[in-house]
């Protein structure tokens, strides 16, 4: 039963509102114009506001007597109107957020008040003049600034023109007072007239009516040209705001709240200085880094830098600070998102980054490299003619964090620097700004693109300006300390020695200073003054270390130094920060315990909302088992098997049955009423991390009794209860990789009775991710009564929901072999392959593309790989995982990086119908339909050696990329040299279409005309064991080389012993063409015409 049928689906239309302030329709706007027009007229007379509006009188036609206004002269009249649309004007800018204008109608509307108001006083008002001119110019200068260009060009010259002309009368308008008052530019520049012979030329100046008519209409003609583009701006800031909903996609985390402390006020001002010098240099190279030893400092100048950058320049592009215990969310995706987001202020970048959004980009795709061309190089290019006083800059703060306890082994860590790589080759307007230590990926990298390096020294190099730098922090936080106690503390309290002694021994480190002072802020200031003095020389982080943990625990009991222990290793290994709370829930320790070790640790950790070290020397200090912290050294296994206890507990106690109280199964999650305020009440943060996290910690466990315990319960009692918190929170494409990481430590630790209930739990999900993702209460109703009903879910869980669907007949008896379905190409899978760590697969089409997929998601992994002009008939990743190699019906192969899906190359204009990677991924064997065969270098993309004149249609090469073993239409099978191109041995008297040798070189397997497969020995050239009667299409190796899998024409697959020759289980009923196994050996994918 489609569980589609029992509910609707109901989808809400948001719509966007406007404020009152930002939006006028045009059939509005005289109504609107006018109000604002009455309402300043009833302060200074002014004509009506609109001559289409019928309530007004209308103008009189030009050389008419003059409307004459009491009281009120020419001159004051005109300024009156000048000043009452420049208000209207202005506060409508304010409403859009156009800023340029707005600021230049204050200041035009400044001076013209100014001008009303001089006959009144006394001062040299001919400066003023002269300024109302440079107003004028500057508007002209602010229409084009940053960005101001690229909205103007979405209404092309509709808001621009009518400015233009605006401004234009206003000049002409001032020239021609002034002409009539008998003022030539000369009198105003050398204030030849004396100020009241200016002053009464301006107040009798007396205009032709039809002059001042013929103004006043231009102007009225302006208004209505100005306001007819204002509502058209105002669209488009409509449009914008729709663009505000695109682009808060991006926004994956804030960085602004992990950003560090910014330098003491006076000191790095060297550094900064030669940061922002930099910054101003077009023949600098576009990366600037920051490099040194832990604790010197980094992070707080990159904190300046933004604030310098940001406040002060108005530069900032954006700022990132990467933190290893935020190493889930902090990640590269996370970075160039946030970096996107943040230059899409720019509006040439904005409108660039909404159209890519709306169509091509892929936010979730795990190909970085794309990402970064697609969210950063691409747009970046829009405005390449940007000057360099206005390019943004990025700041990206401590690279060595990115990727967690893994570091350089990371994957988020090797994008990273790919990334980087990839920006060093952006123009050199666009800059960088990162620090780091200098660890051997991050050394490497610099070294091939050679950016402008800053180097903190620390240490003996420690130059006199840090020593001073660190002199001036530190006299700035003792002078806050002896505030504390103005009793018992000078002013001047410790002292210059002691604070110059202090600098010495922290040795050019920041984090040494900062450390000090917070272990002396803890408790007395004299005493813990002394304990800092006492350590050991120069710069040395462990004794400082030593002496905060000794001096907080001065006399721990052994279940003190347990608490503690668990409570820091927690911090490290947790895989997101957790709050006190939670760390208390999932450690069972105390509330006001956890608080006691995090006080006691304050100099060295953060404890607001979310615990975090304040530096990771400290982490350091505690994992280096050489250090003198021996009693509170961390074991990383061990904390990583306290937390996944912890997890599995929190699991049992908090699990049940519909956790958030959905009132009926017909309301789907997306409909359940306040689900984001059920989810916050019902699931705890402490339940919620547990659910996502449990497997990783348990994967670096050892099997105690006690965790196989709640292992067992977990399977037997809270899976389906687990997973109504993975589907509400839309974890189920996760849910799987949880359940397999679940299943490799199972196998590895020998658990095979918990081997056979945990199997059947991914292909659960599997087979019902879709519903998962719509219905928590059909978990139970829909998917649960489809188990098959010899699975361990099925005769487990099935008793215990007994009013759910009864299948009577027809169920599946057992779990399909298909693991996983991938879908998207849009015509027939042809050819399949997996990559060398088992990762990624790739497959071809008759659709002409190629698709690489995650293999344990199931998702695509980046776009499709396009540029065939006919059906992809073969494919292949080579060994290294680098390169993916297709052959195409229209006569070409290509190659492709497997990152970044660019063709490698040009494409080889062969038409191939087999073809093999060696070993080493050096080489490329084709089969061609030319009847040659012919060997390719992957790197060079050129031939190696002579082509083979043998019309093959099969091949492979041995492991150690010695030798090709090729099948050929004369009925034999020939042995090559790769290194050579000379055949090895005698012709083999067998017609076969299909070939592998095996992972050990020991076999080689044939699949012959005469329907039967055999296997050779590859050093005697003699047939192993009996042939097998199978007419087979295609086959493979399993990795241990125990096993063949074969694809039949009898629309069968079957796996058989290599020892025995005898079949392994039975027949799969299943039409396949291609396969491959895992390289664990576990799974086989196949690709099949259905």
């Amino acid at each position: 039963m489609d569980p589609k049928s029992n509910w609707k689906f109901w989808k809400k239309r948001k719509s966007f509102r406007p404020t009152t302030s930002a939006l006028v329709t045009p059939t509005t706007a005289a109504t609107d114009a006018t109000v604002v027009a009455a309402s300043a007229a009833s302060a200074t007379p002014a004509e009506p506001a609109s001559i289409d509006d019928p309530s007004t009188p209308k103008p009189p036609e030009p050389h008419a007597p003059p409307i004459s206004r009491p009281h009120v002269s020419k001159t004051e009249a005109w300024l009156s109107r000048a000043t009452l649309f420049l208000t209207f004007t202005k506060s409508v800018a304010e409403g859009v957020g156009l800023t340029p204008l707005k600021a230049v109608c204050e200041g035009v509307v400044t001076l013209l008040e100014a001008v009303q108001t001089v006959q009144d006083n006394r001062s040299a008002w001919h400066e003023l003049i002269l300024s109302i001119k440079a107003h004028l110019d500057a508007f002209q200068q602010q229409l084009g600034q940053l960005g101001i260009g690229d909205i103007l060009e979405e209404v092309e010259s509709s808001l621009k023109d009518p400015i233009e002309e605006y401004l234009n009368d206003v000049t002409k308008l001032l020239a021609n007072i002034f002409a009539e008052s008998g003022i030539t530019e000369e009198d105003i520049k050398t204030n030849k007239l004396a100020i009241p012979v200016l002053i009464r030329r301006i107040g009798t100046t007396k205009l032709e009516a039809g002059v001042i008519n013929d103004y006043r209409l231009r102007l009225q003609t302006a208004q209505s040209k100005i306001m007819h583009s204002l509502l058209l701006y105002i669209a488009i800031s409509v449009g914008d705001s729709k663009d505000d909903v695109i682009l808060a996609k991006l926004r994956f985390i804030d960085p602004s709240e992990s950003r560090p402390r910014e330098c003491a006020t006076g000191t790095r001002s060297d550094i900064l200085m030669s940061c922002i010098k930099w910054s101003l240099d077009d023949n600098a190279p576009n990366i600037l880094w920051i490099k040194g030893h832990p604790g010197g400092g980094k992070s707080a100048i990159a904190s300046s830098l933004v604030n310098e950058l940001g406040v002060k320049k108005r530069r900032l592009g954006s700022s990132f600070f990467f933190q290893r215990q935020n190493a889930t969310t902090m990640t590269t995706s996370a970075l160039w998102r946030t970096v996107a987001y943040d230059l899409a202020r720019h509006p040439t970048i904005r409108k660039s980054l909404t159209t890519k959004m709306k169509e091509e980009i892929d936010l979730r795709t795990p190909d970085i490299k794309i990402l970064f061309q697609q969210l950063i190089q691409d747009p970046l290019t829009k405005i390449n003619n940007i000057p360099i006083e206005q390019s943004p800059i990025v700041v990206i703060d401590a690279l060595d964090e990115c990727g967690g306890l893994e570091g350089q082994r990371s994957k988020d860590r090797k994008d990273l620097i790919r990334t980087l790589d990839s920006w060093s080759k952006l123009p050199r307007n666009f800059k960088l700004i990162v620090t780091s230590r200098e660890e051997n990926d991050i050394a490497r990298l610099f070294s091939r693109t050679h950016p402008h390096t800053i180097e903190l020294s620390t240490g003996e190099k420690t130059d006199a300006k840090s020593k001073e730098d660190i002199q001036s922090f530190l006299r700035i936080e003792f002078q806050t300390i002896a505030e504390r106690y103005p009793e018992s503390l000078s002013a001047d309290w410790p002292g210059s020695k002691i604070i110059e002694d202090l600098a010495v021994k922290a040795g050019g480190l920041f984090i040494w200073a900062s450390t000090a002072i917070k272990l002396i802020e803890a408790g007395q200031p004299e005493k813990q003054l002394k304990q800092a003095l006492g350590g050991k020389g120069t710069g040395d982080m462990n004794s400082l270390y030593l002496q905060v943990i000794k001096m907080s625990f001065p006399n721990p009991s052994v279940d003190d130094v347990e608490d503690l222990l668990s409570v820091v290793g927690t911090v490290i290994v947790a895989k997101e920060p957790l709050r006190l709370s939670a760390i208390a829930q999932l450690l069972s320790i105390d509330k006001s315990a956890v608080e006691h070790i995090c006080t006691g640790l304050q100099s060295v950790m953060e404890f607001r909302e979310e615990l975090r070290f304040r530096h990771q020397s400290f982490v350091d200090f505690l994992l280096d088992p050489g250090s003198d912290a021996s009693k509170f050294g961390i074991s990383l296994g061990k904390a990583h098997e306290t937390l996944a206890f912890g997890c599995l507990e929190i699991m049992k106690k908090e699990l049940r049955l519909n956790i958030c109280n959905i009132e009926s199964s017909y309301t789907l999650n997306d409909e359940i009423p306040e689900l984001e305020s059920r989810l916050e009440k019902c699931i705890s943060p402490q339940l919620l991390y547990a659910s996502r996290f449990w497997t990783t910690h348990l994967e670096e466990a050892s099997p105690s009794e006690e965790v196989l315990k709640y292992v067992r319960d977990f399977l037997k009692n809270r899976f389906l209860f687990w997973l109504e918190v993975i589907s509400l929170h839309r974890l189920e494409n996760r849910g799987g990789v949880i359940l397999l990481i679940l299943l490799k430590w199972l196998k590895r630790h020998g658990q095979e009775d918990l081997m056979e209930w945990a199997g059947d739990m991914p292909r659960f999900i599997a087979h019902f991710r879709t519903l998962m993702r719509q219905s928590v209460p059909h978990i139970y109703l829909s998917a649960l009564p489809f188990v098959p009903e010899q699975s361990w879910i099925a005769k487990e869980y099935g008793p215990r929901y007994p009013n759910t669907l009864k299948i009577e007949e027809g169920g599946d008896r057992k779990w399909s072999a298909t693991l996983n379905i991938l879908s998207g190409h849009i015509e027939g899978v042809v050819s399949v392959g997996w990559s060398a760590d088992g990762r990624r697969i790739v497959s071809g089409s008759k659709d002409k593309t190629v698709r690489i997929w995650d293999a344990e998601t199931g998702q695509q992994h980046g776009p499709s790989l396009e540029g065939h002009d006919g059906a992809v008939h073969s494919v292949a990743f080579s060994p290294d995982g680098r390169r993916i190699v297709s052959g195409s019906n229209d006569y070409t192969v290509r190659i492709w990086d497997a990152e970044t899906g660019q063709q490698h190359g040009p494409s080889l204009e062969v038409w191939v119908h087999s073809m093999a990677f060696s070993p080493d991924s050096r080489w490329i064997v084709f089969g061609s339909y030319d009847k040659t065969v012919r060997i390719w270098d992957v790197e060079t993309g050129q031939q190696h050696g002579p082509s083979l004149e043998v019309w093959v249609h099969s091949m492979a090469f041995s492991p150690d990329s010695r030798w090709i073993v090729f099948g050929s239409y004369d009925k034999t099978v020939r042995i090559w040299d790769v290194e050579t191109g000379q055949q090895h041995g005698p012709s083999l008297e067998v017609w076969v279409h299909s070939m592998a040798f095996s992972p050990d070189s020991r076999w080689i397997v044939f699949g012959s005309y005469d329907k039967t497969v055999r296997i050779w020995d590859v050093e005697t050239g003699q047939q192993h064991g009996p042939s097998l009667e199978v007419w087979v299409h295609s086959m493979a190796f399993s990795p241990d080389s125990r096993w063949i899998v074969f694809g039949s024409y009898d629309k069968t697959v079957r796996i058989w012993d290599v020892e025995t020759g005898q079949q392994h289980g039975p027949s799969l009923e299943v039409w396949v063409h291609s396969m491959a196994f895992s390289p664990d050996g576990r799974w086989i994918v196949s690709g099949s015409y259905d």
